[in-house]
């Protein structure tokens, strides 16, 4: 697939490394079109200020996945499947056996 540069945190300061409580400004930018398996992709941004050197910046606090087979969240503290027993539960299905060789000799 390629490979990604490492994302830093974005609560961090890029400039003295303080790291911030919160956003000051969160928003969410919706993804025009959908990943491979057919998810919509939010992004939710934030605007941190640094407490300690005032230097403000943007990044972004965690993306959301969200498709018929459940909803993928990705932030800083990894990445959660929601709905993934339903998928489980749907693959599993009811196996139905029929043996021809009895239709055939009647």
């Amino acid at each position: 697939m390629g490979w990604a540069m490492p994302r830093r945190n974005p609560y961090i300061c890029p400039k003295c490394g303080t790291k911030a409580d919160k956003p000051i400004k969160t928003w969410q930018l919706i993804a025009p079109i959908p990943d491979a398996r057919g998810r919509i992709t939010i992004t939710v941004m934030g605007s941190f200020q640094c407490s300690n050197c005032g230097y403000r910046w943007r990044g972004v606090v965690s993306k959301i996945k969200a498709g018929a087979e459940g909803v993928e969240i990705e932030s800083t503290k990894g990445k959660r499947a929601l709905g993934s027993e339903e998928k489980e539960e749907k693959r599993r299905g009811t196996i139905i056996e029929i043996d021809l060789s009895e239709e055939e000799e009647g």
